[in-house]
């Protein structure tokens, strides 16, 4: 039986500023580093990022509309201090996108957010939102700690780099559809 977390814990989580000290933990400046070089180079249209959280990598995407998206109005809340005209933060459930955007992106990243206690046994349901809005030859990037993650996305895998990460392992995987 799969426990999701419940949105309230959420929300207290991200009441903290930077609950997981992500801006002044070395290995998560690493971990930021180690993504956006990960990124193949090309000018992105729309970028969108997935469980954005605070922001702490949307703000350094390249291209030239980005939107953050994260299920929690207090992680929305603290990040919009880094909006500008490229950058936007809006709060959503990852299973409601499909529904909130006409237009498709260029470059999705997921970052920590295909976990059971996030998603339960959706994964089937999360290829499908991802197809909708990834555009033909676009790029996701998925970067996950490895014991977690059993997501693998129907597409050309570009790459995937395995990395010590605080006391795990991640996987970061680069995608073309």
């Amino acid at each position: 039986m799969t426990i999701l977390q419940n949105q309230q814990e959420l929300e207290k989580w991200h009441r903290q500023p930077d609950p997981w000290t992500y801006e002044e933990n070395p290995e998560d400046i690493k971990r930021k580093q180690i993504l956006l070089s990960e990124i193949p180079p090309h000018p992105y249209d729309q970028v969108l990022d997935i469980g954005c959280g605070q922001g702490f990598i949307t703000r350094d995407l390249p291209g030239q509309k980005i939107i953050g998206i994260d299920i929690s109005h207090e992680a929305i809340n603290k990040a919009k201090c880094f909006e500008n005209d490229r950058i936007v933060f809006k709060q959503s459930s990852l299973f409601e996108l499909s529904h909130k955007f006409d237009n498709r992106f260029d470059l999705i990243i997921l970052t920590g957010i295909l976990y059971p206690q996030y998603i339960g046994r959706s994964l089937n349901l999360v290829y499908q939102i991802v197809d909708e809005l990834l555009t033909e030859s676009g790029i996701l990037i998925s970067v996950h700690i490895d014991a977690w993650y059993s997501a693998r996305f129907p597409y050309v895998l570009l790459r995937d780099y395995i990395y010590n990460y605080r006391e795990y392992i991640h996987k970061l995987e680069t995608y073309c559809k």
